[in-house]
């Protein structure tokens, strides 16, 4: 038995091994493959980002929105929207479950880099050419990248380019930078940038341990000074020009954000920062692995269930005692560097100068997609310096194995709909559309826009845009200007847990479960507090099913009636009222999902 097991690992070794170039290439598409294939099966993407300024955003781009519409997708409707107009093309000529795939077949591209870093940092361990596709490919079962994988959200888009420049910069063992490598990793850190703005904390702890890595300091300065110039080069050519029309066009190359600094009248003069994420005290900041590890909702809107995090923060503390202890006893002989040592510094300084720097920005989880996918090696290395090879390498094996199992076990999404052809339709609430539509309220909405018929203008009101008297007297000019009609989108409250129950009674009943003692479904009832067993004596259809507990129960039609008094609030503020006429709700869809609209008229407030 285990000489036939030997004789199957060889076997893979041969086929996947990094021995060879064939080897590399095999694993990557072999990776990226699974990926594009687990993309279709979690279905379309529906997160918030998508619904609020993915695709309104791409389509506004190519359509030339700016300075016509007024912050449709909120805040958000002014971000860099590179990202999202591949996607907006693709699903609108390509079928959408096509587009899925090839979202999840670009995430998984992103076992090359993190394996050839890994590749490169076990210089002198006899075991990488396996090892390394290994640990590339624990990486990818990570929480943050298993919750994003086929979706827009970007962090997971733009790793593959992060951490390519992270393996393009290592120097050789002879401390040396190839040119041709620092160029190639500034063009792809630029372009990480350029995609997503929140990927400046890796740009600069890149830049940080190009400076620390082992080498002369005039071959540092250079080869940091060179990836720096490029990667600025090539962000200015990407953004530059978005940046410069917001300047233009507001006064705020960011806007509205940071207007604290720049004064854009549109917004009111505030940071516009998310800072409900960031650690109160120092206290909590030296304890945030471990706390968000117990705690995912203290980064994250949801829960992304990881132990790696508190592993890390162990074992790097013990990693740190057990180096001050060797090192106080070492001889003062210089000893020699062992293999790899350098690109080991450059990963370690990378690492934990990227996670301060979002600790103190962002502390967001989906943000930390890049170090996620670096952890297990980060963990792999760390308890090597620790124990010795072999009980390290044990230790080690079960630590990654538990917390890759962990992730697959809790992985949660964003949020995703059954496939359909068609990625989005949108029903049109009248055949005449009015000369401006107002998105009221927070909830996602722009991504309507680019399906309804052409001619409007599109505001948003009430939303997480800082709106500042000035944003008011434009708003106002807009109807004024565009004929005085108005009509008016407002979400419609949906009980999604009741379409979660109904496709599982659907299930029940194929599979022959809600029949006789309905063994399974009590079964599953016993272990929740959202869940009862109807009876098939109470059940319309003579069967068991499932249904929601009482207090878990959404109340559509109340929560409908707060969306519409919530709207006359907001509408006030402006001079308007809801058209006594009444409201009417329309139909639109994301892949099979329905996500219906109301659509009303609004008309001044009489006097």
């Amino acid at each position: 038995m285990r000489r036939r097991f030997a004789g199957v690992f060889a076997a893979l070794g041969r086929t996947f091994g990094f021995t060879t170039r064939r080897g590399v290439i095999n694993a990557t598409v072999v990776v990226a493959l699974v990926c594009g294939l687990v993309s279709l099966l979690r279905g379309q993407d529906a997160n918030w980002d998508l619904r609020n300024y993915h695709v309104y955003n791409g389509w506004a781009l190519l359509e030339g929105r700016l300075g016509l519409d007024l912050a449709p997708a909120q805040m958000q409707s002014y971000f860099v929207p590179l990202l999202d107009v591949p996607y907006f093309l693709l699903v609108q000529h390509a079928p959408a479950p096509l587009a899925g795939f090839l979202l999840g077949l670009l995430h998984g591209l992103v076992f090359l880099p993190v394996a050839w870093i890994a590749w490169r940092a076990l210089a002198g361990d006899p075991r990488r050419d396996w090892l390394a596709p290994v640990l590339g490919l624990a990486g990818l079962a990570s929480a943050a990248f298993l919750s994003e994988l086929g979706n827009t959200m970007g962090d997971n888009s733009t790793a593959p380019l992060v951490l390519g420049a992270l393996a393009l910069t290592m120097p050789d063992e002879d401390g040396r930078w190839r040119t041709r490598a620092v160029v190639a990793a500034g063009v792809l850190l630029g372009m990480a940038v350029a995609f997503k703005l929140t990927n400046a904390i890796y740009a600069f702890a890149l830049g940080l341990s190009v400076l620390a890595a082992r080498a002369h300091w005039r071959a540092r300065t250079g080869a940091g000074a060179g990836l720096a110039l490029v990667a600025l080069l090539v962000f200015a050519l990407m953004a530059g020009p978005w940046l410069y029309r917001l300047w233009e066009t507001f006064g705020n190359p960011l806007f509205p954000q940071f207007n604290a600094s720049f004064q854009a009248p549109l917004a009111q003069p505030v940071a516009v920062a998310d800072t409900r994420w960031l650690p109160q005290g120092w206290v909590e900041a030296l304890l945030r692995p471990l706390l968000f590890t117990a705690n995912p909702y203290l980064v994250s809107e949801i829960a992304l269930l990881q132990v790696m995090w508190a592993l890390l923060y162990v074992v790097a503390i013990t990693a740190a005692v057990v180096w001050l202890a060797r090192r106080r006893r070492a001889s003062a002989a210089a000893a020699s560097v062992p293999a790899g040592a350098g690109v080991r510094r450059m990963l370690g300084v990378f690492f934990l100068v990227a996670f301060v720097a979002w600790l103190s920005m962002f502390s967001i989880h989906r943000y930390l997609v890049v170090l996620e996918l670096l952890a297990p090696l980060v963990l792999w290395l760390l308890l090597h310096a620790v124990f010795p090879p072999r009980r390290a390498g044990r230790i080690a094996a079960i630590a990654i194995a538990a917390a890759s199992a962990v992730a697959l076990a809790g992985w949660n999404d964003w949020g995703h709909a059954g496939w359909s052809r068609t990625a989005f339709r949108v029903e049109a609430p009248t055949a005449a559309m009015p000369g401006t539509v107002l998105l009221v309220g927070g909830e996602p909405q722009a991504w309507r826009v680019p399906f309804l018929p052409p001619g409007p203008a599109y505001a948003s009101l009430g939303s997480n845009f800082p709106e500042s008297p000035a944003y008011a007297d434009r708003v106002t000019g807009m109807i004024q200007a565009r004929g005085g009609e108005v009509g008016v989108i407002l979400p419609v409250a949906m009980d999604r847990r009741a379409e979660s129950l109904g496709r599982r009674n659907r299930w029940a009943g194929t599979l022959g479960l809600d029949t006789g003692d309905c063994r399974v479904m009590r079964w599953l009832v016993g272990r929740s507090r959202s869940l009862v067993l109807v009876e098939p004596a109470q059940s319309p259809g003579g069967r068991c099913e499932l249904a929601q507990a009482a207090g878990r129960r959404v109340d559509t039609a109340n929560a409908n009636q707060a969306i519409l008094d919530e709207a006359t609030t907001v509408l006030a503020r402006y001079g308007l009222q809801l058209d006594g006429a009444g409201c009417k709700v329309v139909d639109s869809r994301i892949g099979a999902q329905s996500h219906p609209y109301h659509w009303c008229r609004a008309v001044p407030l009489p006097g």
